[in-house]
């Protein structure tokens, strides 16, 4: 077992990827959810500074887990806005390790298991 039984545990985290300890809040328009197993992803665009839209991927944890948060496979939709708060990749890429998403009508959601 040793080295290689511990490997393939610890490769699907995805935290390695992020700035842990750089918190950033971005706001945009889902425009698609995969709900699926290991994480649940969401697609986004967020306004940049010249007024175009960049395409954004928000990361969270798996569907159990954001069950227990109270957070539902249709909860967050396709047009929705939302205001996420999270951890940037590491590598200046858009995408954000969420750890909560506020919608529009003000409820704030756990997305995470280190909020």
């Amino acid at each position: 077992v040793g080295v290689l039984g511990i490997l393939p545990a610890n490769a699907h985290h995805s935290w390695a990827r992020y700035h842990g300890d750089h918190v950033i809040t971005v706001e945009g328009k889902i425009t698609s959810i995969e709900w699926a197993s290991r994480h649940v992803v969401a697609h986004f665009t967020v306004a940049a500074d010249s007024g175009e839209p960049v395409a954004w991927t928000m990361e969270m944890d798996p569907p159990t887990l954001l069950n227990r948060y109270g957070l539902r496979h249709d909860t967050l939709k396709a047009g929705m806005q939302v205001k996420l708060t999270g951890v940037r990749a590491k590598s200046g890429a858009p995408m954000i390790r969420a750890v909560t998403s506020e919608v529009e009508d003000g409820t704030v959601y756990r997305v995470s298991s280190r909020v």
